[in-house]
């Protein structure tokens, strides 16, 4: 199976895989065009750095996925601009507001989905840890595999838990793409996953390799790319673990 993975920005990405190109939580807006993010102490707009692609990028694409809601995951520009007829696939959670935007071609993904000869499997996450779990709203990963049996897993905003340890147990993912970024809310509380649970995938996962992604875009993200960087050359994890900078193509 050959991927092809263009982090845009955020959680952001083009993956192109069998030949279909997928965009990932779509976040299209321009530099301070967003607000800041609710119940945090940043009260600057956001995100905190521009689109490093023309928005006609996004005119040849063969479907989008959503992992959830939250406005750095698919705001009002890609709302506005993304063609309404292109498929989106989510969670079943999203699904109706999804529609109520315009898009016409909305698959929720309950279990298990199939599209263009690639196969998903959603895996629930939690946003949080836990009663700001509830808070925060739902939040999905997905697995997508072919039959050459290789797969990539988007773990999504989420933290790391006992079922998604599982996952990384179970399946062995050939690549994974992990919103590293230690998001903040208020009271210190993590909202993403952080280095050290890199670490841990790593640990459970050796063969896995790592995108880390979300940083340096939004401002309630307290980890930077620079500070991970150095977190993985201390912990020799520079093999398993690649940080994009925005706009940069990775090939598997």
């Amino acid at each position: 199976m050959t991927i092809t993975i263009q982090h845009i920005r955020n959680a952001t990405s083009l993956i192109t895989i069998r030949g279909k190109t997928i965009l990932l939580d779509p976040m299209l807006s321009d530099e301070g065009e967003l607000p800041p993010i609710p119940f945090t102490h940043h009260f600057g707009r956001n995100p905190t750095v521009p689109l490093p692609v023309p928005l006609e990028t996004f005119e040849h694409i063969d479907a989008i996925l959503i992992t959830h809601l939250h406005f750095d995951h698919f705001d009002k520009t890609a709302k506005k601009i993304l063609n309404k007829k292109t498929p989106v696939l989510c969670s079943p959670e999203d699904h109706q507001r999804i529609l109520s935007w315009g898009f016409e071609n909305v698959s929720s993904i309950e279990d298990t989905g199939h599209w263009e000869g690639i196969d998903f499997i959603r895996v629930r996450g939690q946003h949080a840890k836990g009663s700001l779990a509830r808070f925060l709203g739902p939040v999905s990963g997905f697995i997508l595999s072919t039959p050459e049996e290789e797969s990539l897993y988007i773990v999504g905003d989420c933290v790391l838990t006992d079922p998604i340890k599982h996952v990384f147990n179970q399946y062995k993912p050939l690549v994974c793409i992990v919103n590293s970024a230690s998001a903040q809310l208020l009271f210190r509380s993590t909202i993403t996953m952080t280095p050290q649970d890199i670490s841990t995938i790593l640990e459970i996962s050796p063969s896995t390799k790592v995108i880390a992604v979300h940083m340096d875009a939004i401002r309630h993200c307290t980890t930077s790319r620079k500070a991970l960087s150095h977190y993985i050359e201390q912990n020799q994890l520079l093999d398993s673990v690649v940080i994009p900078e925005d706009g940069e193509c990775i090939y598997f």
